[in-house]
């Protein structure tokens, strides 16, 4: 009777960390799925408001405030809220700095603690979109100089990022029980959009070698990243333009945000490596050497990956005063650098997330044979309480799913001459079979000889 009770109880305990430790995760599942509707039909305001809302009910905790400032900072954006996006955006900025310099030197905690538990610090392609919308902000706000700063920023923090990941690295591999990591590169070093918002904002001050310059790193990054620029360069793009006129230069962000998604699999342990299998997505990954590993142990496991979030617009037109002046093309698949950039750390979470398990596997082992000689369980519950510790230990496992979840997907740009002078603009948006989304009209916008960008979305 008291066995009776005392596996009773652990079995509860065991499921209540469980749901407990779940529950705020499904519960920002369900908000986010509200917030991005909202997102796709436009109603920011409603959007900033829900995140908000979320911030003050904890699914925004403090470990997770850089990507409080991220999804709130960009809905502002949106809705035209300039300088407050920016406000946001670069305590995004300073956060994700801050907080990346302090996981290197606490690099042990990761292999401790699951990563859901830490600060989030961002990923690459966060860190370089941050400053991109940062400039568009400043662009907006006619203050181009500001902008300027923030497109040198981001080529500059490739290189910088990709440095710390080296060094995050190299003190993972001083933990000489865990398995080798070595530093893949992303060979991402050269943005396309920050060069061409470089390139029309130096011609525009009529800084000619400065704008060539940009404009030639836009063709370099065609020539040599093909897997993330694999379509053709837009046609505004085919020509460098040098003087400085009356263009109407468009950008439209498109799609939902790339998000993360668990995978799981099984860890079978052999002498001196472990085996993965049973993914639950087709993944290659090798036997992983352990030494000192006993064969005949199997735990779960699971990570993220990033999976992309999609687009329903097919074509983008442009008139102005019904006079139709073209389609936008894509400049960036956001989605891809995304994919990109995460593809070339992934390895380093796998091998955290390997040793973590494997750790706790082999103690979870170790209490489940002294709980048996404890209590003299017969083989019924004794096969109660070993669920009841494996499920306790599959609760402080679970993959670290967050990420921007506000960003578009696609940036898709054009260039237009027009006269100085008020227009009536209109942008249309179509499905890939011809139907009409989305139409924006922008009544006696003003064309000078300065810089003219229009910022239009449709995160469909």
């Amino acid at each position: 009777m008291n066995l009776t009770k005392v596996s009773v109880r652990l079995i509860i305990t065991a499921v209540s960390i469980f749901m407990i430790s779940c529950a705020p995760s499904m519960k920002y599942v369900k908000k986010f799925d509200k917030i991005t509707s909202d997102l796709k039909t436009e109603n920011y305001a409603a959007a900033a408001k829900k995140i908000d809302q979320a911030r003050k009910k904890k699914f925004y905790q403090k470990r997770d405030r850089v990507l409080y400032y991220l999804d709130k900072g960009i809905v502002l954006y949106y809705q035209g809220l300039h300088k407050e996006s920016n406000l946001l955006l670069e305590k995004a900025e300073r956060s994700m700095e801050e907080l990346f310099t302090k996981s290197i030197a606490n690099i042990a905690k990761s292999y401790l603690l699951n990563d859901t538990q830490l600060d989030y610090h961002g990923e690459v392609y966060e860190n370089l979109y941050v400053n991109i919308f940062k400039a568009l902000n400043y662009i907006n706000l006619n203050k181009p100089d500001a902008a300027l700063v923030e497109v040198r920023r981001i080529n500059n923090k490739l290189r910088e990022l990709e440095d710390k990941y080296g060094d995050m690295a190299r003190q993972m591999n001083k933990n000489k029980k865990a398995p080798r990591v070595d530093a893949k590169s992303s060979k991402f070093y050269n943005d396309a959009l920050a060069q061409y918002l470089g390139y029309i904002i130096y011609r525009m001050q009529d800084e000619e070698d400065e704008s060539l310059i940009s404009y030639n790193k836009i063709k370099s990054a065609w020539e040599t990243q093909p897997n993330i620029y694999y379509f053709k360069m837009p046609e505004a793009l085919k020509k460098f333009k040098s003087k400085r006129k009356s263009y109407l230069n468009v950008f439209a962000f498109t799609g939902s945000a790339p998000r993360k998604v668990p995978v799981g699999g099984k860890i079978t342990t052999y002498k001196d490596y472990i085996g993965i299998s049973d993914l639950s997505q087709p993944i290659a990954l090798p036997n992983v050497p352990f030494p000192g590993m006993k064969k005949g142990y199997h735990f779960k496991f699971e990570f993220p990956v990033i999976k992309r979030g999609g687009s329903r617009i097919g074509r983008i037109e442009v008139y102005a005063g019904g006079r139709r002046l073209g389609e936008l093309q894509l400049l960036e698949d956001m989605g891809k650098v995304a994919v990109e950039t995460f593809e070339a750390r992934k390895n380093m979470i796998y091998i955290k997330t390997l040793f973590r398990t494997v750790t706790k596997g082999l103690v979870a082992a170790e209490a489940k044979k002294k709980l048996r000689k404890e209590t003299g369980a017969n083989a019924l519950f004794g096969a109660l309480m070993d669920a009841a510790v494996d499920a306790g230990v599959d609760a402080t496992e679970k993959a670290d799913l967050r990420c921007w979840r506000t960003m578009p997907e696609n940036c898709l740009v054009g260039e237009f001459r027009l006269d100085p002078g008020m227009h009536d603009i209109q942008v249309k948006f179509f499905s890939p079979d011809g139907i009409l989304i989305r139409e924006k009209n922008f009544s006696n916008f003003k064309i000078k000889k300065t810089l003219n960008v229009l910022d239009v979305f449709s995160l469909n």
